[in-house]
């Protein structure tokens, strides 16, 4: 199977002297959708932003299978960090106007985040769910073939939350993007993924690596499977361990 992207030995300390990760080896298929877990401050986030070039390991190698550039990769982050003045319409086609690429997707990509009728709406106009769907569009516009994603519905109520993870699967399976996830929810990671990297207290190393063995596509009925929670029973243990340590 061919890697997206496989990381070897690498590590990172920043300069106030901070080690956030120990040595982490690390290879993720490609098209296949992945959910890293830890506790606060393992450097799940640190991993994630180094996968996509945005911060250098102190040590080891990373080893892309894609090209830099908006068609390489989307990201989206934690706050939907939409331009305030700017339309949706506008804020999806930032990648693009970066590049200095068409802007032929843009209406496509909002259509494909369910945001169809609103190209013409500013920020403050749109719900927490909205904006994060306006985000998702803005990472997805240029057609990357990797998508990473740091805690991208942290901060949205239950209901919303469980929208747009199954809107989001429905995406991936279309696409099938490789997808890059950040969660500290265990059942968002084990409804989403197909593999979870379980990583431990920093400085931040894997200690679990679990396969989520559900068939897609996955029903919002899941969720409520004694299965569903066995598995995330397992992960939560995992996770306990790593922490006890």
């Amino acid at each position: 199977m061919n890697e997206a992207v496989t990381l070897r030995g690498v590590t990172k300390t920043f300069q106030t002297g901070t080690s956030a990760l120990s040595p982490v080896d690390l290879a993720i298929a490609a098209g296949s959708f992945v959910s890293l877990v830890g506790p606060s401050g393992c450097g799940k986030s640190t991993l994630l932003r180094m996968i996509a070039g945005l911060l250098d390991p102190s040590g080891g190698e990373i080893a892309r299978a894609w090209t830099a550039g908006p068609q390489g990769i989307g990201f989206v982050f934690q706050d939907a960090t939409l331009m305030p003045w700017a339309n949706v319409a506008k804020n999806v086609s930032l990648p693009l106007e970066i590049a200095g690429l068409p802007h032929d997707g843009v209406a496509e990509a909002i259509a494909r985040v369910g945001l169809e009728g609103f190209a013409q709406s500013y920020p403050r106009e749109l719900s927490g769910g909205m904006r994060m769907r306006a985000s998702i569009a803005r990472a997805i516009v240029a057609k990357p073939s990797v998508l990473l994603m740091d805690e991208p519905f942290a901060a949205l109520d239950e209901f919303t939350r469980f929208r747009l993870n199954d809107d989001l699967l429905a995406l991936w399976q279309a696409n099938r993007w490789t997808v890059i996830f950040v969660t500290h929810s265990i059942r968002e990671a084990v409804f989403l993924s197909e593999r979870v990297i379980v990583m431990s207290p920093r400085p931040g190393r894997v200690v679990a690596d679990m396969p989520i063995l559900f068939s897609q596509p996955r029903a919002a009925a899941l969720r409520n499977d004694h299965a569903f929670t066995d598995v995330c029973a397992r992960v939560g243990a995992a996770l306990g361990e790593a922490q006890a340590a």
